[in-house]
Parts: structure tokens; C-alpha cells; sequence
């Protein structure tokens, strides 16, 4: 899996969270003046963060957390340690606790742990302007340092500047050539290019420098997932349970490209089978979403919202406000799609209200809020309220401007693409889509149709074949790829 966690989008933009990766630290291949310092109070307290890290490195998150959680107690003011714990974070709130602390620390802590803080601080507050430049500052300072370099890779990623990513990540290659995690990252960074060969070369070193690691395996797998090689990758994924039995996302995903090769009973059976491995109740309610997802994927709506709903109810046991808020908005798109608006208004009710009663940070509350201003200009678009759908992009607009992240345009454009959509205006549904989202299959496929009421057949072809091959597990996709599959048939037909 990567290793850094991108922004999630649902339909009309909703961003549920941003959380970036991140690990620095002394290394053994550099001198240590050259590097960042870490500060704590307790060797026993660095001695353990430095396992967990090794272990975090490796995508073991659930024993790297119980090495942070065990670092904190011996020095509870060790804040690198308590970044770290974010990272490993359970829930959201568990994030927004430690990330907390951290800033809380920062001040106390070296000046390369407190730009690091600060820039996640930032990221977490939408301004990924100010975090960006937090952390071009910490590569300036520590050019020595292969985990800055990997770290300022990650939020280039997060702003989708692959390339600047790229750069990033071999100059972290420069200065250890063995460094295993950082291969990870080149590898997905060049799938976001769809660069497939340099992707897999890159995995393929990752596999070379840690084979008894679930990860590598896992990784060289969704690379394998994106280019259609399903059988491929199951193996690769069976591999990485075979490596790590705890290794419950490799099982999830085992049953993510058994749905893409429409084998759905196979596919429900290898999420339940994830389910059942040790993992944090987050984790099982994403598995529960995966099999709602399968639904959606084979067609049949009513049984997608009776597992949803039973993902709610796992949250909300578990106390995971955010995944409620979140799984309401799915079902809130999934009535948008079926035409039933007044069930898709309920659920973004619920999404409000279960918002509103919880303690999350004032940013992720706004992202939420972004969202439900996006989901009622769709409902009003689909009932014919033209001026009410405008009214609302021109709020969420408002929203977006009072951040300091550029890439939340695209949501706008999404959205405004989608109102002209629902008008039939198809030359103002292109003009915006066309500036939206351009790895989101959703927007695509809107845009492939209006490519094709437009008139220009071949680029609405290539755009049905494009989202049909996609391969990227998500509810976007879920309600589009049958329909891309087909109108790709017909148009090419025309």
C-alpha cells in the first residue's frame, strides 16, 4: 500500500480527510549533523520510537503504534513520538489528539521536528500552500537527510506534482541507495503517471531489499490491480498474507480484483475472510464498505445501502464519528444516482447531524460542510432547481477560497460540471470537467457523455475505455464501470 494517505473524495467533491505520511529521523548511512535530530529525554523512549519506525516503515501500523504508544510513556514529552502516533492513528479523533500534542510540543522540540509539525499542522488545516513551503524549508535545511526528501515527496504527491515527487524520491535514493521505503513511493508516484514499467522496476528493488516483508508484495500488487493483470495480482497479495496472516489489507484487496473479474460471491467471502483478522474496527468497517462496494459493482443497489448501513452501525459502536459522517454521505450518493432524492436528503441530514454532535477539528467539520454544500447543489440540480445548485456552488466556492489548497478548485469544477450536466448543457458540462478531477472515473465518465452528446465520438470512446480500465476501488468507480464497459461498446458501434 502507499504510503502516503491522499486526499479521499466522494461525489461533489467531499473531502473526509488528508492525513500525509510522514518519518524522519537519524539514519545510520549519514552523519548525524546532517540529519534531524530527535528529541527526547528518555534513550529508552528513542530506542523504541526507532523500532516503531522501522516497523511503520515496513506498513506494520499496528505494531509501530504500539511501539509510539509505549515510546510516549517513557517520555510523554517526546513529540516526534506522539507525530508518529497520528500516523498510526486509529480514527480520526485519535489523529486529531496526537497531532495535538505534537503542535503543542513542537516548540520544545528541534527546529527539523518542529517544521515538521508544523507543516502537517497545516496540511490537517487545508493549507497545503503552508505546508508545502514548511517543508521545501526542512529539505533546504537538512539536504542530507533522505527521510526530508521522501517526506517533501509525499506533499508534492498530495498536490499532484508527480514529478517534483519523483525528484524528490530519488534524491533520497542518492543518498541510500538501500533505503526500501522510499522505492515504495517512486513506485506509486510513477502509477499516478501511469508509467507502469518504471512503477513496477521500482517495486520489483522494493520486493529485492525486504522479501520477508507482507508490504513490497502488496504494493507491486496494486500496481498489477491498475493494469487489469487481476490474477497477478492476487498472487502477489496472497503472498503478502502468507508473509504477515495479519496483513488484512492484502486479504481485502484479494477480494477487491475477484469483484473486478465479476466474481462477487468470491469477493464478499475475501472481505468478511479480512474482517476476521486482527485489525482495528476502522479497518473492519472499510471492510464492511467493501462489500457494499461489491453490491454497487454488480448492480444491485438495495443490498450496497443494507451493508452500508450495517457499516454505520459497526462505527458508530466503535465510537468513529467521522466513518459515520462518511458512510452516510456514500448512501447519500448512491439515492443521487437511483433518482430516490428525498432518501439521499435524509442521509445527508444524518451526515450533519452526527457532524455537528462531534469534537472533530474545525477543518475536517468544513470539509464536511464542502461536501454537504456539493451533495444539496446535485440534489437541487436533479430536481430541476437550476438557481438553487449555482447558489450552493457559489457557497462552496466561498468555502474553498478561504483555504490555502489549490487543488479543492478541482471540486468546484466537479461540481459545476455536473450541474451543467443535469442542465444538458453538455459544451459547459465539458469546459468544467475538463479542469476537474482527472483521476476521479465519476467526473470522466460524465465527461465521456458529454464528449459523446457533444458529437466528438472518438474522444468520448477513449474516455468509456479509459474509466472502464481504471481500476481504481472506490464508490465513484463502483457506480460508473459497468456503464463505462458498455457505452464504450455502443459509441465505438456508432
Amino acid at each position: 500500500m502507499p504510503k502516503n494517505v491522499r486526499i479521499y473524495r466522494t461525489l461533489g467533491g467531499l473531502i473526509f480527510f488528508l492525513i500525509v505520511v510522514l518519518q524522519i529521523g537519524c539514519s545510520s548511512k549519514t552523519n548525524p549533523q546532517d540529519e534531524i535530530a530527535i528529541t527526547t529525554k528518555s534513550d529508552e523512549a528513542r530506542k523504541l520510537f526507532l523500532e516503531g519506525r522501522v516497523l511503520f516503515d515496513d506498513v506494520r501500523f499496528d505494531e509501530a503504534r504500539d511501539l509510539f504508544s509505549k515510546a510516549i510513556e517513557a517520555d510523554p514529552d517526546f513529540a516526534l513520538a506522539h507525530l508518529n502516533r497520528s500516523f498510526t492513528a486509529t480514527s480520526a479523533a485519535d489523529f486529531q489528539k496526537h497531532l495535538e500534542k505534537a503542535v503543542t510540543l513542537a516548540p520544545n522540540a528541534s527546529e527539523g521536528e518542529r517544521l515538521l509539525i508544523e507543516a502537517t499542522q497545516a496540511n490537517a488545516d487545508n493549507n497545503a500552500v503552508k505546508a508545502v513551503e514548511l517543508c521545501e524549508q526542512l529539505v533546504q535545511k537538512f539536504p542530507n537527510d533522505k527521510r526530508a526528501h521522501q517526506t517533501m515527496g509525499f506533499f508534492y504527491s498530495g498536490q499532484n506534482e508527480d514529478d517534483k515527487a519523483i525528484a524528490e524520491y530519488e534524491k533520497a535514493i542518492e543518498i541510500d541507495k538501500d533505503f526500501a521505503s522510499v522505492y515504495n513511493s517512486l513506485g506509486y508516484a510513477y502509477i499516478q503517471k501511469e508509467e507502469y514499467e518504471k512503477s513496477e522496476e521500482a517495486f520489483k528493488n522494493y520486493i529485492r531489499l525486504i522479501p520477508d516483508e507482507a508490504n513490497p508484495h502488496d504494493s507491486i500488487a496494486d500496481l498489477y490491480t491498475r493494469m487489469g493483470r487481476h490474477e497477478d495480482a492476487i498472487e502477489h497479495f496472497k503472498k503478502s498474507v502468507e508473509l504477515n496472516p495479519n496483513f488484512y489489507m492484502s486479504q481485502r484487496k484479494i477480494g477487491t480484483n475477484l469483484v473486478f473479474m465479476g466474481k462477487y460471491d468470491e469477493g464478499r467471502e475475501a472481505f468478511r475472510k479480512a474482517m476476521e483478522m486482527e485489525s482495528t474496527p476502522n479497518a473492519k468497517v472499510t471492510d464492511m464498505n467493501q462489500v457494499a462496494l461489491s453490491h454497487i459493482y454488480e448492480g444491485n443497489f438495495e443490498q450496497a445501502v443494507a451493508a452500508f448501513d450495517e457499516s454505520i452501525k459497526m462505527a458508530q459502536e466503535a465510537g468513529l464519528s467521522a466513518r459515520v459522517a462518511g458512510i452516510h454521505v456514500q448512501k447519500c450518493n448512491i439515492h443521487l444516482e437511483s433518482g430516490h432524492l428525498a432518501k439521499a436528503e435524509a442521509s445527508l441530514a444524518e451526515c450533519k447531524k452526527t457532524v455537528m454532535a462531534s469534537d472533530l477539528r474545525q477543518s475536517l467539520k468544513d470539509n464536511f460542510t464542502k461536501g454537504a454544500l456539493a451533495q444539496e447543489a446535485l440534489i437541487a440540480a436533479k430536481k430541476g432547481a437550476f438557481e438553487t445548485a449555482m447558489a450552493k456552488a457559489d457557497e462552496q466556492l466561498a468555502m474553498i477560497q478561504a483555504d490555502n489548497n489549490p487543488n479543492e478548485m478541482e471540486d468546484h469544477h466537479d461540481l459545476l460540471g455536473l450541474i451543467h450536466f443535469e442542465k444538458g448543457d453538455h459544451a459547459k458540462a465539458i469546459e468544467h470537467l475538463s479542469k476537474g478531477d482527472q483521476e476521479d472515473p465519476y467526473i470522466l465518465y460524465h465527461l465521456a457523455v458529454s464528449e459523446s452528446k457533444a458529437g466528438d465520438k472518438t474522444s468520448a470512446t477513449e474516455l468509456f475505455k479509459k474509466v472502464a480500465e481504471m481500476n481504481q476501488n472506490g464508490l465513484g468507480y463502483a457506480l460508473v464501470r459497468s456503464k463505462a464497459m458498455g457505452a464504450q461498446k455502443m459509441v465505438g458501434k456508432k
